[in-house]
């Protein structure tokens, strides 16, 4: 099926890749997802897997953005993303990927690092910009449940800080 995706909305980690097609307004049009997880491919290998699985919702005319969070911006990713470091807002940094099908313009978002006590993360930082949009003036700690759940410090709009525990 063919759908008109205004922009699309990506998140690769290790073992799965997941794409939504978005709207201008917000509306998911479509959603799909495959196995082809960072951590089986290589960077040669990530545009032919996104295309794979977006190909029916890029448009013919004109490059169609992609917004993608998680794994695809680690070293051993696409290409690697910098991490922005805290204080910083969640989305504060987004590096362009290189590709080769002129319908694509694919913007990997920068993860998370802080230096004391040293952590990282790659991918909940857009899970805490989509909890801000629905909460603009909140300050607190907010919990990211997971197999690494991070608990993360928000206040000022700006990631504080964070840790993570491993909890299986």
């Amino acid at each position: 099926m063919t759908i008109a995706a205004d922009w699309i909305a990506v998140d690769w980690g290790t073992s799965t890749l997941r794409a939504w097609a978005m709207s201008h307004d917000g509306q998911d049009l479509a959603t799909a997802s495959s196995a082809e997880g960072m951590g089986q491919l290589t960077s040669e290998e990530f545009e032919p897997a996104l295309l794979r699985l977006i190909e029916t919702w890029l448009a013919e005319d004109k490059p169609t953005a992609v917004i993608a969070c998680g794994m695809v911006g680690a070293k051993q990713g696409w290409i690697e993303a910098p991490y922005a470091a805290t204080p910083c807002q969640p989305q504060s940094r987004f590096t362009a990927a290189p590709t080769r099908d002129p319908r694509l313009d694919v913007q990997i978002i920068a993860g998370v690092s802080q230096s004391e006590p040293a952590d990282v993360m790659r991918g909940e930082e857009t899970q805490i910009a989509g909890f801000q949009r629905l909460n603009p003036k909140w300050d607190g700690v907010i919990c990211l449940p997971g197999t690494h759940t991070k608990w993360v410090q928000m206040s000022a709009g700006e990631i504080v800080s964070f840790q993570t525990f491993m909890t299986g």
